[in-house]
């Protein structure tokens, strides 16, 4: 008490200057007290701005490849509509079915089952299944694999399995997958599929080039071993567990050929017997002595023959069928 007694007795001036300095030492206590709140907001203030050049700057890339963007954009819309124009609609499935069923019996095929299944509805389009069962030769089931790459259609093979039974007979068991556009009421369904569903990065087109069976020089691998004893300058006999096709119960002079149809880069014969017109690709049999065809143009086809000569081998020749010229058919051979 008494050192505030002797202060009350300092001049004036010096107890105001006291109590300046005091209401100053407070005062930076009390900011030296916000100076942790003031460094943190800073720090925040600095983090945001970091993150907002961040944002900027990506934003200025993605506008700098909107260009690109908008290229592929267009190019993905073309594939798609090019996609689209493969698929039929709903009334044009009949004709589809036909098709994939001539293409079988254009080949020599028998068919023991051709069963549509129910439609399976997806994102963008609706598959439908169809169980097929096929008889034939190996290189025939082989060509008519290759035959449905060809079609105007798209059409997809699952599930392929080859079996042979005990007369040596193929059987070819398989799920093909035909595809179309949706209908209406099958679009009204698929705009909630596509919301519920996430969105997958489209993957990026792979161009199909379809490509003809060119096996059918090769052995085949469900044939047996041959039974007949060749000669030293004979050939392998053919197989004869292999299902025959329908012109080889045709001789080759009874056959003439009238035509060509060339359809997707692949040439084909028209060749007459028995009356009826024939469409015949390269790899089929024809003729009464294991007859395959190795070649065809437009002016004629070229053929190999196995028969038994009077020694019980095996021989090969080959021989040609020219193209029908007003009435007189060609045929020449070399044997």
């Amino acid at each position: 008490m008494s050192s505030l007694k002797q202060m009350a007795l300092w001049p004036r001036g010096t107890r105001l200057a006291c109590a300046g300095l005091l209401a100053g030492l407070t005062l930076a206590l009390a900011w030296l007290a916000q100076l942790d709140s003031l460094v943190a907001s800073w720090q925040a203030a600095q983090a945001h701005t970091g993150s907002l050049r961040a944002a900027h700057g990506q934003a200025q890339a993605q506008a700098g490849q909107l260009p690109q963007l908008r290229a592929r954009q267009q190019e993905a819309a073309a594939t798609l509509a090019a996609l689209e124009r493969q698929l039929p609609r709903q009334q044009e499935m009949p004709a589809l079915l036909s098709a994939i069923n001539q293409a079988g019996l254009a080949r020599g095929l028998q068919f023991e089952l051709f069963k549509p299944a129910a439609p399976l509805p997806q994102a963008h389009y609706v598959a439908m299944p169809i169980a097929i069962r096929v008889r034939g030769g190996y290189h025939a089931l082989g060509a008519f694999m290759a035959d449905l790459a060809y079609l105007p259609r798209i059409v997809t093979v699952h599930g392929l399995a080859v079996q042979a039974n005990q007369e040596g007979a193929l059987t070819l068991d398989a799920v093909l997958r035909a595809y179309r556009l949706p209908d209406a009421q099958e679009q009204k369904r698929m705009s909630g599929m596509k919301a519920s569903r996430t969105t997958v990065p489209p993957r990026p087109p792979k161009p199909l080039v379809p490509r003809d069976y060119s096996a059918s020089d090769l052995p085949d691998p469900f044939g047996a071993a041959a039974s007949v004893r060749p000669a030293a300058a004979g050939v392998a006999a053919p197989d004869p567990r292999r299902v025959r096709e329908p012109l080889e119960s045709v001789a080759l002079s009874a056959m003439a050929m009238v035509g060509s149809l060339r359809q997707h880069g692949r040439l084909d014969a028209l060749l007459q017997a028995n009356g009826r017109l024939y469409r015949v690709a390269a790899g089929q049999y024809l003729g009464q002595d294991h007859g395959v065809v190795t070649a065809i143009s437009e002016q004629a086809i070229t053929y190999r023959e196995v028969a038994q000569d009077a020694g019980g081998a095996w021989r090969e020749r080959r021989g040609s069928l020219a193209l029908q010229v007003a009435g007189a058919a060609g045929k020449e051979a070399d044997k």
